[in-house]
């Protein structure tokens, strides 16, 4: 039987969109857990990981704004044979830790790298140049890192010739989008949805795709604002899952 759809449940926001509505979605509720909004405290990481402890890495999993992006480490922590992270986001996600023993949104890439026995590789995908300028060399040799500059200059046989045949596990955060299709609580990046799209295909198109997350909800307050940010993520989101169905049917 196919793995359930997920949708983690932080802030609520989720329940004013629609694009989960004809699909078969497993909600897990974290909402009551403190300690876990941008920050994650070593408590609420063993909390999260509980909730979706019974849960399989394959499938879509939807992980609520930004703020909550550092989930997709647990989720990675599933996976028991070697892959690849390839991880779409306006920032690098690789920043030094700003506080001793806790796991942020800002630095959760570099924690996977460091305790994830089973990763290869990290692609990074979307931010400005200088987001790579001050990552530690130790991790450089195990990062793909390309900029949103990259893109823009139609570099693609820089990823053409780094292409594997492996698993890989896909990460999107929704501020790598221009605001033409998202609105997300953090500053943005200039990709389409056809761009961001394209590229996750010819990255990943000689492997295999075990699972796949989204963040990048805007903050619940803006619902009190009129709904065209949210409608922007609902429509974001609907278009990431039919993707996802398609990159799983095309590994099938």
């Amino acid at each position: 039987m196919r793995e359930p759809f997920v949708i983690m449940n932080f802030s609520h926001i989720y329940e004013v969109e629609n694009f989960y509505r004809d699909k078969r979605f497993r909600w897990i509720d974290c909402s009551d857990i403190s300690g876990a909004d941008c920050y994650c405290t070593a408590e609420a990481e063993e909390r999260i990981r509980e909730r979706i402890r019974n849960c399989s890495p394959r499938g879509i999993h939807f992980l609520d704004s930004g703020n909550y992006h550092y989930v997709s480490k647990l989720w990675a922590e599933k996976i028991r044979d070697p892959f690849d992270l390839l991880v779409f986001d306006y920032h690098s996600d690789m920043q030094k830790p700003m506080l001793a023993d806790l796991m942020s949104c800002g630095d959760w890439v570099a924690d996977v790298l460091d305790t994830n026995p089973c990763l290869q590789r990290v692609w990074i995908v979307g931010p400005d140049a200088q987001s790579f300028e001050h990552i530690e060399e130790r991790y450089r040799s195990r990062l793909v890192c390309v900029s949103l500059q990259n893109i823009q200059q139609n570099e693609a046989r820089r990823l053409l010739e780094q292409q594997t045949a492996g698993n890989f596990y896909l990460s999107v955060d929704k501020d790598v989008l221009s605001r033409h299709f998202s609105i997300t609580n953090w500053n943005q990046g200039e990709l389409s949805l056809e761009t961001l799209e394209r590229l996750a295909s010819l990255i990943t198109g000689k492997g295999h795709v075990i699972g796949m997350d989204i963040c990048g909800e805007p903050e619940p307050d803006t619902v009190l604002l009129g709904r065209e940010h949210v409608d922007l993520n609902d429509a974001a989101n609907g278009e990431l899952l039919r993707f996802f169905l398609r990159l799983q049917k095309t590994d099938a």
